[in-house]
């Protein structure tokens, strides 16, 4: 079984989610850590936020993540 590893992090969660998304329209499952670690803390502290992959689908997540999501106008 191979290791989950940090692809992409930030302090806001929506950004995580966002990038969560964009890996699982392209079959590649992650998992997100301290995704619940403001609602157990009695104050809301910064927290960064962490999308895991396995290693084995690292550079492929890499890739999603980096694409450009501006439409051209071949799009339209």
């Amino acid at each position: 079984m191979s290791e989950l590893v940090p692809v992409f992090q930030s302090s806001y969660l929506y950004e995580i989610e966002v990038a969560k998304t964009k890996l699982a329209s392209r079959d590649i499952p992650s998992y997100i850590k301290n995704e619940f670690v403001n609602n157990i803390a009695v104050f809301p502290i910064s927290q960064n936020y962490y999308l895991l992959v396995s290693e084995r689908d690292f550079e492929a997540a890499e890739k999603v993540l980096q694409e450009n999501d501006e439409i051209s106008e071949d799009d339209m």
